[in-house]
Formats: C-alpha cells, structure tokens, sequence
C-alpha cells in the first residue's frame, strides 16, 4: 500500500465520521461472550499481527473491547480487504478505548457549567458521542510512511460543550481538542498571549498554572466574546488572569513590539487548508517578534501539508 493510498483511505474514513454514519453498535454482553468463545489460537495470531494488544496470558474486557469494536469498524468498511497489513496494524494500535471519566474529569468540565445561551448567528450548545460512536481522538501523522485515523470511541454516552455557527458545529470541548492541546498547555509561561477563543479551553486550562502570570486572549467575533464573558469566564477559578481583547488576531501581532508577551499559542483554523496561509502569516510575525515563544495547533500537520503542497 502506497503512502498516497493510505492517505486517500484516511480521508475517506474521515469523511464517514464527519458526516455522522460510523458507530458500533455493541452491548457488553456480546464483546464478553465473543472474548470467551475467542481459541486461544486466535487470541495469538491477533497478537501477532498487531491487531490485538495484551500483557496477559489472555486480554482483559478492556484490551478486547478495544479490538472488538475496531474490528467490527474494519469489517463494515470492507478494510480487511481494501487495507494492507501494515496500515490495519498502525489503525489498532493508534485506536483509543474511552471511558466517560476520562472526559469527565477534566479541569474544565469539572468546574464548569456551559449554559445554553445564543447571540446573532452563534450559540452554545452540548454536543456529544454515543456509545460505539467512532471520532478522531486526534490528528493523523501526515509524515508518516503509512497514514492511518487516530480512532477513539466511547463506552458509554458523553455530551460535551460546544458552540455552533447556526446549525454547524464550530468548536467543542472533544476528547482531539483535549488531547492536541496537551503539550501547548504544558509549554505555557509567564504572560501568555492566545490567538483564538472558541470555549476558552486552552486560556482556562493555561491560567490554572502557576507559571502562568497572565493570560490575553484574541478574538475576532464580537458575538463569541461576548457569550464567553457573561456566561462562562464569570465561573473560571482564575477570571482575574484572564483578558480578552476583540481583534484581528494578525492585525494585532503586527502592533507588537516584542516585549509585551512571554509565549504564544495559535489555533485560529479548523484544519489544515484554512490554517496553512494563516500559519504562515504568523510564522511571519514570529520571526519579528523574537522575545515570544510560538506555539501552534496541529503544527506537525501543518508543516507536512504544506510540504506537500509545495511539492
């Protein structure tokens, strides 16, 4: 399988969950009995092909449950047939099994309560994920030889905050959102200047460091601004860290001087094509602006689409 096929069988996948039609649908009962009448034979060629992961002398519920369901995944997209072994090895062992807690018990779900609320065109909502309901827990490596989905699904049912652009969803509060900002957060010191507000996840999850002194954050949408301030940021631990200033996020990096901020997180694109030109434009900024530290989301996907734009 060439690196251009795996891409184009990413895609495809990717466009079955977009538009809402890939979910297993399992009950405990079944994955339990399927793992007990599973030959132990069985059990081992899977382990040997990469497909099923476990450290005991057989899988647990929740090593098998994660097998299960990616397999019932394979079997209604055909890819046993259509995929190579290299790539069906690399889609296991990339898949993620969820618990509800695991949402749950973040920082911001924990201390805050989204209310519905609607302002002009934009509105908060809670969105969510079925049981078996399968997402892209994050970005696919672009870089990579072979280029496979980062597959998640949920045990249970989960419902999380969004904001939705009339009936389009623009931002949530997702398991991907959570995980591809990790490193971003962890990174985050002194005065921290964010490009972008959707929830306010980053600015909160960022403020409740100690490293942290203050927190500025840019946006463009007067509407999101004003639905953040008076129904989510009043509830923050940390509101007295937190400004937000209503801007053009590039307009506002070319008034900089380069003093003013310590470190600076990007994420005003929804994916690579619209952020590619605006990540170069900030790239731009940040070459001037040498007293800051740039971060950005999905940079590694960036950078390699834009190689391959390139090309």
């Amino acid at each position: 399988m060439t690196k251009d096929e795996s891409l184009a069988l990413t895609a495809e996948i990717a466009g079955r969950i977009c538009s809402g039609s890939l979910t297993v649908e399992y009950s405990d009962d079944e994955a339990e009995q399927a793992r007990r009448a599973a030959p132990t034979e069985r059990l081992r060629s899977l382990r040997a092909a990469g497909l099923l992961e476990y450290s005991g002398s057989a899988p647990t519920r929740e090593e098998w449950e994660r097998y299960y369901v990616i397999d019932a995944l394979c079997r209604e997209l055909s890819l046993y047939d259509r995929a190579s072994g290299d790539y069906l090895r690399e889609l296991f062992a990339e898949a993620r099994r969820f618990t509800p807690r695991q949402l749950y018990s973040d920082p911001y779900m924990l201390d805050l309560s989204i209310p519905l609320a609607e302002l002009g065109r934009f509105s908060l909502r809670y969105s969510g994920y079925g049981r078996g309901e399968i997402f892209q827990r994050d970005m696919p490596q672009l870089g990579a030889d072979i280029v496979v989905p980062k597959l998640g699904f949920f045990t249970e049912e989960v419902v999380f905050p969004a904001v939705y652009e009339g009936v389009i969803p623009w931002v949530s509060v997702c398991p991907s959102e959570i995980v591809s900002m990790r490193p971003q957060i962890a990174a985050a010191h002194g005065r921290v200047l964010v490009l972008g507000l959707g929830l306010g996840y980053y600015a909160y999850l960022a403020s409740l460091s100690e490293s942290v002194e203050h927190v500025t954050v840019i946006e463009l949408q007067s509407e999101i601004v004003q639905l953040f301030s008076e129904n989510i940021l009043p509830q923050m631990r940390t509101r007295e860290k937190i400004d937000i200033v209503t801007a053009d996020a590039i307009e506002y990096l070319a008034s900089l001087r380069g003093d003013e901020y310590d470190f600076c997180f990007a994420d005003i694109w929804e994916g690579l094509a619209d952020g590619a030109p605006l990540y170069i434009k900030i790239k731009e900024q940040e070459a001037r602006l040498g007293g800051i530290e740039f971060t950005y989301w999905i940079e590694d996907q960036l950078r390699e689409y834009l190689s391959e734009t390139e090309e």
